[in-house]
């Protein structure tokens, strides 16, 4: 396949296959590990402009898809290489195309994103019952938020977003990685955890943390925090747990 793909490592924990629809990312992230990956740092976040020829290529990808697995295509994860819902998307509305060309083949696929924007996406992702929707935290202080995630915005927009997804019936998750300090991701963790469906919790892995982590302790006080508000959660092998892969949480249609 050319655009659809099998990720390795610790990506596989969320997904069996992905799709990125974007090159670069104006997040900015300070963790962000795709920086310096593609020639000097900062280039990643210079601009976020669209695959060519993607639209093309990941109809092909899913005609393939559909002739290897039948109605039993794994899950696609969009998207591991930047955000699918970039300021650009806004205008140019690939994502969107991307996403319906997927219902048409009538596959699972899952979105993780740091935007708002995606509630633009109300009408595609609303009715269709195997799609989930992961939004991304590291923070619900603003002040952190624009300091370790400086292109995303206002973080209350992401909350937003998320309840009202959730208030729909879709099946939400979300990614607490990196933990950038367990304090706030345990202040994320008694925010957010009523209008989740499960938590994935990733060690960061590519800078020094604002303030020194140890990793048992932080596992225990995380763990502490989800357990009393009976959540569904998984650590990553980043943190030194042994897990499986996420498990698809959307039924297959026709399902009640």
């Amino acid at each position: 396949m050319k655009i659809i793909y099998e990720p390795k490592g610790a990506a596989l924990e969320y997904a069996k296959l992905a799709l990125n629809p974007y090159t670069g990312c104006v997040h900015r992230c300070i963790y962000c590990y795709n920086n310096g990956r593609f020639g000097k740092k900062g280039k990643f976040f210079e601009r976020a402009g669209p695959r060519l020829g993607v639209t093309m290529d990941v109809i092909r990808d899913l005609r393939e898809l559909r002739d290897r697995y039948g109605p039993d295509c794994p899950e696609i994860h969009i998207s591991f290489l930047g955000d699918a819902y970039q300021p650009s998307e806004e205008h140019l509305g690939l994502t969107r195309l991307l996403i319906q060309q997927i219902i048409n083949f009538k596959f699972p696929f899952t979105i993780l994103t740091k935007s708002s924007l995606v509630r633009r996406d109300f009408d595609l992702l609303i009715p269709y019952p195997l799609f989930r929707l992961g939004f991304s935290f590291t923070s619900i202080d603003q002040t952190e938020v624009s300091t370790w995630e400086p292109g995303t915005g206002y973080v209350i927009d992401r909350i937003s977003a998320l309840k009202n997804f959730k208030n729909s019936r879709t099946k939400t998750w979300v990614s607490l990685e990196p933990v950038m300090s367990v304090k706030s991701t345990i202040a994320v963790i008694k925010e957010i955890h009523q209008h989740v469906d499960h938590f994935w919790i990733g060690a960061l892995n590519h800078m020094d943390p604002p303030e020194p982590i140890d990793m048992v302790e932080a596992r225990r006080e995380i763990m502490a925090a989800l357990e009393f508000r009976r959540c569904k959660y998984a650590f990553k092998s980043s943190f030194g747990i042994k897990t499986c892969p996420i498990e698809t949480l959307t039924p297959r249609m026709g399902d009640s």
